[in-house]
């Protein structure tokens, strides 16, 4: 079964590989890059955190990050230790430096739907746009082959949890109540 698996991942790949563009290069290269170490999700959550009525919004949408960087990149991919695909058969179409972390799940993907899980509870008016910078996002992830589509597809599972999961936690957090 988990050759079947592989089999499907590296025929999405391969096709993906052979339909890069100029303009799709640099536009997905730029997308991926502002979710390198969730700085999207923060500059998004910094207006929120500075403002009274937002914070706990704010730190919801931080909490849900953190908790899908702990889930994902902290614990799962160190038990499931998956060789990244450029890492293998790919190097020829790779766009971006080889990540140095293991592949399943994608830590951008798992970020970014644990974000938007956690808007659709607290700040539903952002929820559609933090939604498509997050599809966005994880295409990026296998258009620059550094994911195959099963990590990413872990990832939007796992970061949905985790945005859930957030919600109740973050309202835990006395941060919030805390006057600039």
């Amino acid at each position: 079964m988990f050759e079947r698996i592989q089999k499907w991942d590296n025929r999405i790949l391969m096709m993906l590989a052979k339909r890069h563009t100029p303009f799709l290069n640099k536009f997905l290269i730029l997308i991926t890059t502002t979710g390198n170490n969730g700085y999207v999700w923060f500059v998004l959550a910094t207006p929120f955190i500075l403002t009274n009525r937002w914070r706990l919004t704010g730190f919801t949408l931080l909490s849900a990050m953190g908790i899908a960087t702990l889930t994902g990149e902290i614990t799962i991919k160190h038990l499931v230790k998956r060789v990244r695909p450029c890492s293998k058969a790919f190097d020829e179409y790779l766009l971006i430096e080889n990540p140095p972390h293991y592949s399943f799940p994608s830590g951008h993907t798992t970020s970014s739907f644990a974000v938007s899980a956690a808007a659709l509870i607290v700040c539903p008016t952002i929820f559609v746009p933090v939604l498509i910078y997050s599809m966005l996002m994880s295409f990026s992830r296998l258009y620059l082959l550094v994911h195959y589509p099963t990590d990413v597809l872990a990832g939007m599972v796992i970061g949905f949890i985790c945005g859930m999961v957030a919600v109740p936690v973050a309202s835990y957090i006395p941060l919030f109540s805390i006057q600039f």
